[in-house]
């Protein structure tokens, strides 16, 4: 999963109840196979747990997300 130019690997998704957990990684955009890339505002309807290189986790309100991002 890609935000801006930071890649996340997913570690846990589920569809039922609408969440995503995914690690920060050191990986660039050109390091992932374009078909394996998605953008976090493709899941703008789940509740995403963001968890930085420190362990550190942060959730992600998609709406907070696209107003702080402007998108």
């Amino acid at each position: 999963m890609k935000i801006e130019n930071q890649i996340y690997e997913i570690k846990k998704i589920s569809f039922f109840y609408m969440k995503i957990e995914a690690t920060e990684t050191n990986l660039t955009v050109d390091d992932v196979p374009e078909d394996e890339l998605w953008d976090v505002g493709e899941f703008k309807n789940y509740k995403v747990k963001l968890i930085n290189g420190s362990g550190k986790a942060e959730i992600v309100e998609f709406e907070d997300f696209k107003k702080e991002k402007k998108l």
